[in-house]
């Protein structure tokens, strides 16, 4: 070291320690704890969309089992009741039963066809399900059994 030179008395310079990832800065526990918000929110939701579902798949299973009981008795007037009961409960259940007990005749239909989307059941196939108690009512069965299935599936 030269005392003359006044640089050599300097000393080098000290860098800071790297800055540690852990723990991490305010923002990002921020967004961690909104996304597991998020997350929670959104597993929620699909338990409560599937619980709030659970009426439409059993009674789209009670359709597949009355399905196959038609074809093994071939029986319209037991088809057409069991459609109908299965309809109405199905309705009672979303709907509630102060809106859907009190409905029959084109009433009722008018409901199906409002909340199915459709006009089958005032002017289709599925007309029939208003004569559900008159004895020997003609009944397409295929086609009546494809009208309750497009309105299971239609309810939300």
């Amino acid at each position: 070291m030269n005392p003359s030179d006044p640089l050599s008395q300097l000393r080098d310079i000290h860098l800071p320690q790297p800055i540690s990832w852990w723990p991490p800065a305010i923002g990002w526990w921020l967004l961690a704890v909104l996304l597991l918000a998020a997350l929670a929110g959104g597993l929620y939701w699909l338990w409560w969309r599937h619980q709030r579902l659970a009426y439409k798949r059993e009674a789209l299973r009670e359709l597949v089992t009355i399905r196959a009981q038609y074809l093994q008795h071939k029986d319209d007037q037991q088809l057409l009741s069991q459609l109908c009961s299965l309809l109405k409960r199905t309705a009672i259940t979303r709907y509630g039963r102060d809106e859907i007990a009190g409905l029959a005749g084109e009433q009722w239909l008018n409901f199906l066809d409002r909340t199915g989307q459709t006009s089958e059941f005032t002017q289709g196939s599925g007309r029939v399900v208003s004569h559900r108690f008159a004895p020997n009512t003609p009944v397409d069965s295929s086609e009546l059994l494809h009208v309750v299935e497009q309105w299971l599936t239609k309810q939300s």
